[in-house]
């Protein structure tokens, strides 16, 4: 086989411009090389962690498909096969009657096809071997010299357009990764370069500060985002950054004071690291929205405030309760027995009717007695649970009310507790404002093992339009629900009842 030196020379110019285009693929290099050298079928193979694996096949004809589908099924080893022998070697290489070699794992194939001759050559660049060049004819000259040399030029060429195409596609590869990261990202990053100016501004950080991606990308983060007040202060923190390299935030979770686009501001948790890159320094701020955090820390301490305001509460009507009325009946007892005890000797009858009204007296201290245990905890429910406790308030209730299913299970004391007071408070809500006689309480268990909850359910047919934002007595009973990590809900639309939920943790 001759070649001509010019031939050659076009063929190197032919594969510079496919290597020049955005894209260059390898079946058109494969096409220019062994089209112009007569070449009847060729393959690319490419260097991975796994193999070589065939990245492209090219041939003249269909009578050669078989080979090119056995080509593209194999993944060969170093030292495998024609392509793995010039891998480990780095050298090209010509072997005659390859149909014959079995050794080859496609030599089968190759006589099937007729493809008698094959010449290989590597693909390099100045990390080494990139991937593999191999072309099959049915010739068997031996190849000239120049083809070597131009093999080589060519393997040059080709190995380094690889690698850039390689490094180009980690690149976007990684690209992607960093922004599939962001995008989906719950806290806000907002990247900036040493002048703090925006790089990168992720979605969550659109959602939180009320700016779209292209409106916050090129413009300073301190005018953006940071409060006017905290923005000289800011500045100068970088600067002072950048200029002593020492750190006083980087790295920290601090909390500071973020401002949206509306202008309103608030709490934001703030982490700052320095991005590893080479050249000007650049900054990954990472920002979590703190208001619903506050806003719930300030709920949970107006809900112990009020819980301790109705636990002082209570104890002063207790106390008032029991001076005006137990403590009352109580002294006058006794002043009724200091005068039975001087009227017995002389007077047997008066100190008897005496002693009555002490009696008297003394059942009805009892009677207060029992009755104000009662409204701070019924006897039933401590000895028989919840459900004993529901049917002695249901016969004493103002309104009728009616039972629907409740378990007869005992529970921890608190929920017990909890669930029959926001039944009595629910019915006294009904008695007061429904303008109804009936009200229906419903309990039952819900949840998973481990995760049960008690229902309690009060209705009643009433007028509605009851304040959703609950009066004095449900609120003190949904502050107390809350301490168990409870809920309680009101639904009262007017004209249709109204229907009291609490959800109290097992």
């Amino acid at each position: 086989m001759s070649v001509d030196f010019a031939l050659l020379l076009r063929l190197e110019h032919a594969v510079a411009d496919i290597l020049a285009t955005p894209e260059p693929a390898g079946r058109p290099v494969l096409d220019a090389i062994g089209r112009a050298l007569g070449w009847s079928a060729g393959a690319m193979w490419q260097v991975t962690p796994g193999g070589l694996r065939c990245v492209a096949t090219w041939s003249t004809s269909t009578r050669f498909e078989a080979f090119e589908t056995a080509t593209h099924d194999l993944v060969l080893a170093r030292g495998e096969g024609l392509p793995g022998a010039v891998w480990q070697r780095g050298e090209p290489a010509w072997v005659r009657e390859f149909g014959r070699q079995a050794a080859f794992p496609r030599a089968a194939a190759a006589e099937r096809a007729g493809l008698s001759a094959a010449f290989c050559f590597p693909l390099r660049s100045a990390e080494g071997v990139e991937g593999i060049v191999e072309f099959f004819t049915s010739t068997l000259a031996e190849p000239p010299a120049d083809l070597v040399s131009t093999a080589k030029s060519l393997g040059r060429r080709i190995g380094d357009a690889l690698h850039r195409a390689r490094a180009a596609d980690a690149v976007r590869r990684s690209e992607a990764r960093l922004r599939a990261v962001l995008d989906s990202a719950l806290d806000c990053v907002v990247i900036a370069d040493a002048d703090g100016v925006i790089l990168e501004f992720n979605p969550a950080a659109c959602r939180t500060f009320g700016y779209g991606r292209d409106e916050a990308v090129g413009r300073e983060l301190a005018e953006l985002i940071v409060p006017p007040a905290l923005r000289e202060a800011h500045r100068q923190g970088l600067r002072r950054l950048l200029a002593s390299g020492r750190p006083r935030v980087l790295d920290q979770r601090v909390e500071t004071t973020g401002r949206r686009a509306d202008g309103t501001e608030f709490p934001v948790e703030l982490t700052i690291t320095r991005v590893a890159v080479a050249g000007p320094a650049v900054f990954s701020g990472y920002l979590r929205d703190l208001s619903d955090k506050h806003r719930v820390a300030e709920e949970l301490k107006a809900s112990r405030r009020r819980v301790l305001e109705a636990a002082v509460g209570e104890r002063q009507r207790l106390e008032r309760d029991l001076h005006d009325g137990a403590q009352q009946r109580l002294v006058g007892l006794g002043m009724t027995l200091a005068r039975a005890r001087t009227a017995l000797p002389d007077q047997p009858a008066r100190a008897a009717s005496i002693l009555d009204d002490a009696i008297t007296a003394l059942e009805e201290s009892a009677i207060e007695l029992r009755d104000l245990a009662r409204g701070i905890h019924p006897a039933s429910l401590t000895r028989y649970g919840l459900r004993a406790a529901l049917a002695d308030m249901a016969r004493r209730s103002p309104v009728d009310l009616r039972l629907g299913d409740v378990p007869a299970d005992r529970f921890p004391p608190a929920v017990e507790a909890t669930a029959y007071f926001v039944v009595s408070e629910a019915v006294t809500n009904v008695a007061r404002y429904a303008g109804t006689g009936t009200a229906r309480v419903d309990v039952a268990m819900s949840g998973t093992p481990g995760a049960h909850q008690l229902l309690v359910t009060v209705t009643d047919d009433g007028r509605g339009g009851a304040d959703a934002g609950l009066g004095s007595g449900l609120r003190g009973l949904a502050d107390r629900i809350a301490l168990l990590d409870g809920t309680l809900t009101v639904d009262s639309p007017v004209g249709a009842g109204t229907t009291v939920r609490a959800s109290i943790p097992l």
